[in-house]
């Protein structure tokens, strides 16, 4: 359906200012074009940074806005993983995120296992023809423990349009001190160096998607994570509201419905509204993000998963082998 100053393609009627991708030709108007593009951006990051949490973008904030995370108090919870046994299954997660039907970008995310860790790589692209007037690389590599999900270090890389950040953070043991080194790509003269002491269980946003996901919730309960993203420390509430099936791909699935809420603690700038979004999560013991939708300055954009591929099992294969003289076998590891 095209709405409000969308309207229907019509290639012969294009003019120079107009951005013509799937039947829809999108608005010259700059300021809306770019609202709508933070608000897909908003959705592919919630798949960007592990798929359950919300945007931790870092929107714009002046000098004299901003507040050191150093000089940031807040509590939160302790939170431990809960009694349901989660299990994040390990492999690759491809999933699709559209905007009021139209397939504007995808996200994967693959997760592996190596001794007491899992590594976590979440990448996200615009499609061709969204680039055309939005382009978005972006891949966050993490690793965090798998124990208790608490943060070691994070890695991004974003390109946005023309615009190239790169961030590194690293956790101290036992939450002593989180660092970070920010810039404008690895050529950067002028980088950004922050160190500071939490004073608080903070974990980045993948530590805290995975800490989410392994909590028990009951319906009307809401959590509360404090989240470092490189620059910024925000509280996180999310809430659980609703136990429900959704039909997934033909089939019934029981889901748990999540809705967040953020506010940015190191900025002085009055809280801005949050555009409503839910989060759908499978109601098991793996807690896979099979739907997110939400609502941006138009329409909505909805993101789904579209496979899972199961990682290869790298444990040595046992054959049985005959001996030279076939009285005996032995075991041999291939």
């Amino acid at each position: 359906m095209v709405k409000n100053n969308y309207r229907q393609a019509t290639p012969l009627a294009l003019t120079p200012t107009d951005r013509y991708y799937q039947g829809i030709v999108l608005p010259a108007n700059t300021k809306k074009t770019e609202s709508m593009s933070r608000g897909l951006l908003s959705t592919i990051k919630v798949l960007g940074v592990s798929a359950l949490t919300i945007l931790l973008y870092p929107l714009p904030v002046r000098a004299d806005d901003y507040i050191s995370p150093d000089l940031v108090k807040v509590t939160t919870p302790s939170y431990r993983p809960g009694s349901i046994g989660f299990k994040p299954r390990l492999g690759v997660y491809e999933y699709s995120v559209s905007w009021e039907g139209i397939t504007a970008a995808s996200c994967s995310v693959t997760i592996e296992k190596k001794n007491n860790t899992f590594l976590i790589n979440a990448a996200a692209r615009t499609y061709s023809g969204i680039d055309l007037f939005y382009k978005l690389r972006y891949e966050a590599l993490s690793t965090i423990s798998s124990q208790d999900f608490t943060s070691i270090n994070l890695t991004i890389n974003h390109q946005e349009n023309s615009r190239h950040k790169n961030i590194q953070l690293d956790f101290a043991p036992e939450g002593e001190t989180i660092t970070s080194v920010r810039g404008k790509g690895a050529s950067d003269p002028d980088k950004k160096f922050l160190s500071f002491t939490p004073n608080n269980l903070t974990l980045d946003p993948i530590g805290a998607a995975f800490l989410a996901r392994s909590l028990d919730w009951n319906i009307g309960e809401t959590k509360h994570f404090d989240v470092f993203n490189g620059k910024s420390r925000y509280f996180i509430s999310l809430s659980a509201v609703e136990r429900t099936t959704i039909d997934y791909k033909g089939e019934e699935r029981p889901v748990l419905v999540i809705t967040p809420q953020v506010r940015n603690l190191t900025t002085t700038k009055p809280r801005a509204k949050l555009r409503e979004a839910f989060i759908y999560v499978s109601d098991d013991e793996q807690r896979e993000v099979l739907r997110i939708v939400s609502s941006v300055f138009i329409g909505s954009v909805t993101t789904e998963l579209e496979s899972f591929t199961p990682a290869q099992d790298s444990s040595p294969r046992l054959e049985y082998v005959h001996a030279n003289d076939d009285s005996t076998s032995r075991a041999q590891m291939r």
